[in-house]
């Protein structure tokens, strides 16, 4: 099972354990691959990649290998553990304690 897979099962068992954090953690890594996918706007065979107002076309999307996936992921983890310290800096435990929540959720599919 991939990756994407993986995560798109959890999400469902997340939503239906109504676990929150975990449920937003997967959106969010989610979403950070869906946009790691996406093409620069720039001119695709001479045509405007937008389209014409209300006559927008399909572009193809950036083919992702499962370690592109797994550094988008990596990037996600470091993100949040710089986050972790700074919080912790300026004594904003909460914070930091539903960002250690998130971090767990993400380092399951990275350490794979």
């Amino acid at each position: 099972m991939s990756i994407r897979d993986r995560l798109r099962a959890d999400l469902k068992t997340a939503l239906k354990e109504r676990d929150r954090v975990a449920a937003s953690t997967i959106r969010t890594a989610l979403a950070a691959i869906e946009n790691a996918e996406a093409v620069d706007a720039v001119e695709v065979d001479g045509t405007d990649p937008m389209g014409t107002v209300g006559l927008s076309r399909d572009v193809s999307r950036r083919a992702l290998s499962p370690t592109d996936i797994r550094d988008i992921l990596r990037r996600e983890v470091d993100e949040r553990q710089q986050a972790i310290s700074t919080y912790e800096t300026t004594e904003q435990h909460p914070e930091a304690d539903r960002l250690r929540t998130e971090l767990r959720v993400l380092e399951r599919y990275v350490e794979d």
